[in-house]
Protein backbone atom coordinates (compact mmCIF):
# COMPACT_ATOMS: atom_id res chain seq x y z
CA UNK A 1 0.00 0.00 0.00
CA UNK A 2 1.45 3.28 -0.69
CA UNK A 3 0.21 5.95 1.55
CA UNK A 4 1.08 9.52 0.89
CA UNK A 5 0.83 12.71 3.17
CA UNK A 6 -0.40 15.52 2.07
CA UNK A 7 -0.07 18.79 3.76
CA UNK A 8 -2.12 21.32 2.44
CA UNK A 9 -0.73 25.15 2.59
CA UNK A 10 -2.24 28.33 1.50
CA UNK A 11 -0.94 31.65 2.12
CA UNK A 12 -3.99 33.54 2.17
CA UNK A 13 -5.41 33.31 5.33
CA UNK A 14 -8.08 35.77 6.91
CA UNK A 15 -6.64 36.22 10.20
CA UNK A 16 -3.02 34.90 9.55
CA UNK A 17 -1.56 35.51 5.97
CA UNK A 18 1.48 33.71 5.19
CA UNK A 19 1.46 31.35 8.16
CA UNK A 20 2.68 28.58 6.65
CA UNK A 21 6.37 30.37 5.77
CA UNK A 22 6.18 32.03 10.03
CA UNK A 23 9.10 31.03 11.78
CA UNK A 24 9.16 28.61 14.80
CA UNK A 25 12.51 28.27 16.52
CA UNK A 26 14.16 28.90 13.76
CA UNK A 27 12.27 26.83 11.40
CA UNK A 28 9.23 27.76 8.82
CA UNK A 29 5.89 26.01 10.32
CA UNK A 30 5.36 23.99 7.36
CA UNK A 31 8.85 22.44 7.99
CA UNK A 32 7.58 21.11 11.69
CA UNK A 33 4.81 19.95 10.07
CA UNK A 34 6.63 18.02 7.82
CA UNK A 35 9.21 16.91 10.35
CA UNK A 36 6.09 15.18 12.03
CA UNK A 37 4.95 13.54 9.06
CA UNK A 38 7.62 12.19 8.11
CA UNK A 39 8.15 10.21 11.57
CA UNK A 40 4.23 8.22 10.62
CA UNK A 41 5.39 4.41 10.22
CA UNK A 42 2.14 4.04 8.15
CA UNK A 43 3.83 7.04 5.29
CA UNK A 44 5.24 5.84 2.39
CA UNK A 45 5.75 9.43 0.56
CA UNK A 46 5.07 13.09 1.94
CA UNK A 47 4.28 16.34 0.10
CA UNK A 48 3.36 19.63 0.46
CA UNK A 49 0.48 21.34 -1.71
CA UNK A 50 0.38 25.04 -2.17
CA UNK A 51 -1.13 27.28 -4.63
CA UNK A 52 2.06 30.22 -3.43
CA UNK A 53 5.69 30.81 -5.13
CA UNK A 54 7.27 31.52 -1.90
CA UNK A 55 5.92 28.41 -0.40
CA UNK A 56 7.15 26.58 -3.18
CA UNK A 57 10.42 28.25 -3.55
CA UNK A 58 11.43 27.73 0.49
CA UNK A 59 10.34 23.84 -0.18
CA UNK A 60 12.88 23.75 -2.84
CA UNK A 61 15.34 24.90 -1.33
CA UNK A 62 14.70 22.74 1.87
CA UNK A 63 14.65 19.35 -0.50
CA UNK A 64 10.97 19.25 0.68
CA UNK A 65 8.74 17.58 -2.22
CA UNK A 66 5.91 20.43 -3.43
CA UNK A 67 3.29 20.27 -6.06
CA UNK A 68 1.40 23.26 -6.94
CA UNK A 69 -2.48 23.56 -7.10
CA UNK A 70 -4.97 25.67 -7.49
CA UNK A 71 -5.97 28.59 -6.07
CA UNK A 72 -9.60 28.08 -6.63
CA UNK A 73 -10.16 25.12 -4.17
CA UNK A 74 -13.11 25.89 -1.80
CA UNK A 75 -11.76 22.97 0.46
CA UNK A 76 -8.65 21.37 2.00
CA UNK A 77 -10.00 17.86 0.22
CA UNK A 78 -11.00 19.75 -3.14
CA UNK A 79 -7.35 20.74 -2.96
CA UNK A 80 -6.00 17.08 -2.27
CA UNK A 81 -8.34 15.60 -5.11
CA UNK A 82 -5.92 17.55 -7.37
CA UNK A 83 -2.82 16.05 -5.81
CA UNK A 84 -4.52 12.53 -6.46
CA UNK A 85 -5.05 13.44 -10.28
CA UNK A 86 -1.20 14.34 -9.93
CA UNK A 87 -0.04 11.54 -7.93
CA UNK A 88 -1.23 8.23 -8.30
CA UNK A 89 -1.31 6.18 -4.16
CA UNK A 90 -3.86 3.95 -2.73
CA UNK A 91 -4.67 5.98 0.38
CA UNK A 92 -4.26 10.04 0.86
CA UNK A 93 -3.74 11.50 4.68
CA UNK A 94 -4.59 15.20 4.87
CA UNK A 95 -1.89 16.62 7.29
CA UNK A 96 -3.54 20.28 8.73
CA UNK A 97 -0.40 22.52 7.63
CA UNK A 98 -0.74 24.73 10.40
CA UNK A 99 -0.04 21.74 13.23
CA UNK A 100 3.44 21.89 13.71
CA UNK A 101 2.88 19.53 17.11
CA UNK A 102 1.32 17.07 15.48
CA UNK A 103 1.95 13.55 16.53
CA UNK A 104 3.29 10.90 14.03
CA UNK A 105 1.18 8.46 15.93
CA UNK A 106 -2.10 10.52 15.78
CA UNK A 107 -1.19 10.03 11.70
CA UNK A 108 -0.71 6.53 11.75
CA UNK A 109 -3.84 5.63 14.04
CA UNK A 110 -5.84 7.31 11.26
CA UNK A 111 -4.05 5.78 8.80
CA UNK A 112 -4.60 2.14 9.90
CA UNK A 113 -8.08 2.79 10.91
CA UNK A 114 -8.77 3.14 7.29
CA UNK A 115 -6.67 0.47 6.21
CA UNK A 116 -8.76 -2.16 8.31
CA UNK A 117 -11.56 -0.07 7.19
CA UNK A 118 -11.15 -1.03 3.58
CA UNK A 119 -12.00 -4.27 4.20
CA UNK A 120 -15.47 -3.46 4.51
CA UNK A 121 -15.56 -1.00 1.35
CA UNK A 122 -15.22 2.32 3.87
CA UNK A 123 -13.05 4.68 2.18
CA UNK A 124 -12.60 7.53 4.99
CA UNK A 125 -11.73 7.43 8.28
CA UNK A 126 -10.96 10.61 10.80
CA UNK A 127 -10.11 10.79 14.70
CA UNK A 128 -11.32 12.70 17.35
CA UNK A 129 -10.40 13.53 21.25
CA UNK A 130 -12.28 11.90 24.12
CA UNK A 131 -13.47 14.63 26.36
CA UNK A 132 -14.63 18.42 25.47
CA UNK A 133 -13.30 20.92 27.66
CA UNK A 134 -16.03 23.30 28.45
CA UNK A 135 -14.00 26.07 26.52
CA UNK A 136 -14.33 23.95 23.54
CA UNK A 137 -18.34 23.01 24.21
CA UNK A 138 -18.71 26.92 23.97
CA UNK A 139 -16.55 27.50 20.58
CA UNK A 140 -18.43 27.44 17.80
CA UNK A 141 -15.26 26.71 15.97
CA UNK A 142 -14.78 23.37 17.25
CA UNK A 143 -16.21 20.56 15.84
CA UNK A 144 -17.53 17.72 17.53
CA UNK A 145 -18.09 13.96 16.30
CA UNK A 146 -20.26 11.56 17.77
CA UNK A 147 -19.28 8.01 17.31
CA UNK A 148 -21.04 4.60 16.60
CA UNK A 149 -20.46 1.25 18.69
CA UNK A 150 -18.73 0.26 15.24
CA UNK A 151 -16.33 2.93 15.01
CA UNK A 152 -18.17 4.61 12.32
CA UNK A 153 -19.34 8.52 12.07
CA UNK A 154 -23.40 8.92 13.24
CA UNK A 155 -22.53 12.88 12.54
CA UNK A 156 -20.11 16.02 13.03
CA UNK A 157 -21.69 19.41 14.10
CA UNK A 158 -20.32 22.69 15.80
CA UNK A 159 -23.00 22.12 18.51
CA UNK A 160 -21.49 19.86 21.24
CA UNK A 161 -24.15 16.87 20.33
CA UNK A 162 -25.52 15.07 21.69
CA UNK A 163 -27.76 16.38 23.95
CA UNK A 164 -28.10 14.77 27.40
CA UNK A 165 -31.66 14.64 27.84
CA UNK A 166 -31.46 11.27 29.28
CA UNK A 167 -28.30 10.54 30.07
CA UNK A 168 -24.99 12.34 29.87
CA UNK A 169 -22.22 10.84 27.78
CA UNK A 170 -18.50 12.49 27.01
CA UNK A 171 -18.70 14.80 24.01
CA UNK A 172 -15.70 14.71 21.46
CA UNK A 173 -13.28 16.87 19.58
CA UNK A 174 -12.86 15.75 16.41
CA UNK A 175 -9.70 15.98 14.96
CA UNK A 176 -8.96 17.52 11.30
CA UNK A 177 -6.80 14.79 10.46
CA UNK A 178 -8.67 12.96 7.19
CA UNK A 179 -7.55 9.79 5.26
CA UNK A 180 -9.14 8.60 2.05
CA UNK A 181 -8.99 5.96 -0.65
CA UNK A 182 -8.31 7.75 -4.03
CA UNK A 183 -11.72 6.52 -5.37
CA UNK A 184 -13.26 8.79 -2.51
CA UNK A 185 -11.03 11.06 -2.69
CA UNK A 186 -11.68 12.09 -6.70
CA UNK A 187 -15.18 11.50 -5.66
CA UNK A 188 -15.25 14.42 -3.35
CA UNK A 189 -15.30 17.18 -5.64
CA UNK A 190 -18.03 15.63 -7.85
CA UNK A 191 -20.57 15.24 -4.86
CA UNK A 192 -22.62 18.31 -4.32
CA UNK A 193 -22.48 19.82 -1.11
CA UNK A 194 -25.81 19.66 0.93
CA UNK A 195 -27.66 21.54 2.94
CA UNK A 196 -25.43 20.12 6.26
CA UNK A 197 -22.20 21.02 4.77
CA UNK A 198 -23.38 24.37 3.71
CA UNK A 199 -25.14 25.15 7.33
CA UNK A 200 -21.90 23.59 9.58
CA UNK A 201 -19.13 24.47 7.16
CA UNK A 202 -17.97 21.10 7.66
CA UNK A 203 -16.51 19.72 4.44
CA UNK A 204 -16.39 15.39 5.65
CA UNK A 205 -20.02 15.85 5.53
CA UNK A 206 -20.36 15.89 2.14
CA UNK A 207 -19.43 11.95 2.70
CA UNK A 208 -22.54 11.25 5.32
CA UNK A 209 -25.15 13.12 3.00
CA UNK A 210 -24.67 11.10 0.05
CA UNK A 211 -24.58 7.97 2.38
CA UNK A 212 -20.88 7.06 2.39
CA UNK A 213 -19.91 5.72 5.69
CA UNK A 214 -16.82 6.99 7.54
CA UNK A 215 -14.33 5.27 10.21
CA UNK A 216 -13.45 6.78 13.18
CA UNK A 217 -10.28 6.27 15.63
CA UNK A 218 -9.89 8.30 19.58
CA UNK A 219 -6.33 9.87 19.26
CA UNK A 220 -4.25 11.57 21.99
CA UNK A 221 -4.70 15.47 22.18
CA UNK A 222 -1.92 17.89 22.61
CA UNK A 223 -1.44 19.41 18.86
CA UNK A 224 -2.90 23.00 18.13
CA UNK A 225 -3.83 24.37 15.47
CA UNK A 226 -2.03 27.93 14.29
CA UNK A 227 -4.84 30.08 13.33
CA UNK A 228 -3.25 33.26 14.93
CA UNK A 229 0.07 34.94 16.03
CA UNK A 230 -0.98 34.30 19.84
CA UNK A 231 -1.12 30.33 18.85
CA UNK A 232 2.09 30.45 17.01
CA UNK A 233 3.50 32.14 20.50
CA UNK A 234 2.28 29.42 22.44
CA UNK A 235 3.54 26.57 19.77
CA UNK A 236 6.98 28.15 20.13
CA UNK A 237 6.95 28.61 24.01
CA UNK A 238 6.07 24.32 24.10
CA UNK A 239 8.79 23.54 20.96
CA UNK A 240 11.55 25.85 23.19
CA UNK A 241 10.91 23.84 26.17
CA UNK A 242 11.39 20.75 24.59
CA UNK A 243 14.54 21.78 23.10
Amino acid sequence: MKVLAVIPARWASTRFPGKPLQEICGKAMIHWVWDQAIQAESVTQIVIATDDDRIAEYCHANNLEVVMTADSHPTGSDRLAEVAQKIEADVYVNVQGDEPLIEPATIDAVTECLLKAMEQRIEVATGYIEGATDAQLDDPSVVHLVPALDNSVITFSRLPVPYPMAETMPRTVHVGLYAFTREALLRFPELERGPVERAESIEVMRYLEHGFRIVCVPVEPGSIGVDTPEDLAEVEAILEAKV
